[in-house]
């Protein structure tokens, strides 16, 4: 069953995970939080992504695209977000990723990243791009 959001079946752009294609057997994800209008909501992006990502085969690998696009102040200030979706990817996700691939880097996406280094398992450290 497809996993649906509640809150971007009500509001589209609430959340930004989305699986955009697949190539050689490896699915990708896109995300863009700057255009998420809920940029700030804890436990909605946390469900979303456990969401999405809980539909992939657990044989599947995949790459996350986090394109770091208009992220400012606003966005690098949500550091509940971040450091939850951290925990999630490093506990849940991280066994088939292949690579995080940031797009598009700003300042603020760079504090984000040192910041969130603790919360990232050894193999996620060493995976991103």
């Amino acid at each position: 069953m497809k996993y649906a959001c509640p809150a971007c079946n009500i509001l589209p752009s609430s959340h930004s995970l989305k699986k955009v294609f697949e190539k050689n057997g490896i699915l990708y994800y896109y995300t863009c939080p700057s255009k998420a209008i809920l940029y700030y909501d804890v436990n909605g992006i946390i469900n979303h992504y456990d969401g999405v990502l809980s539909e992939m085969s657990e044989n599947k690998e995949w790459v996350w695209i986090f394109d770091s696009t208009g992220f400012n102040i606003i966005h690098a200030m949500q550091t509940n977000v971040a450091i939850e979706l951290a925990k999630l990817i490093s506990n849940k996700f991280y066994k088939n990723l292949k690579k995080i691939i940031i797009i598009n880097p700003t300042i603020y996406i760079t504090i984000t990243h040192k910041m969130i280094m603790p919360f990232l398992n050894n193999k996620v450290r060493e995976i991103i791009e």
